[in-house]
């Protein structure tokens, strides 16, 4: 009995994991954002790093089943030609996955 039990725990555990997230890491929300601002300001501006990132309440986006809409917090520094900035960013995102690739937009 605890052979079959086993066994149908791993099957499961397995299922899940060929499922995929039904939401991005951090890393990987972090980088859709960057990728967000660079593509906004048209290569103007760039991400440095983040200071207390969080992401959130994350829920499936209304009319997009794909999509996941998440509470981001903390703060984006940026580089605008030369000059550092840090931008209070609280707010929720709407991320997509594409090819395997996260990206960020607001709902």
């Amino acid at each position: 009995m605890k052979l079959i039990r086993g066994i149908a725990m791993v099957a499961t555990l397995v299922a899940l994991t060929g499922c995929g997230s039904s939401r991005p890491t951090d890393q990987e929300a972090q980088d859709a954002i960057a990728a967000s601002f660079v593509q906004a300001s048209n290569g103007l501006m760039k991400v440095t790093s983040f200071r207390d990132f969080s992401l959130v309440g994350c829920h499936e986006a209304e009319h997009q089943a794909d999509d996941v809409v998440c509470d981001v917090g903390g703060s984006v520094l940026v580089d605008l030609a030369g000059t550092q900035q840090a931008r209070p960013f609280v707010e929720p995102i709407r991320f997509s996955k594409s090819s395997g690739t996260w990206t960020a937009q607001k709902p």
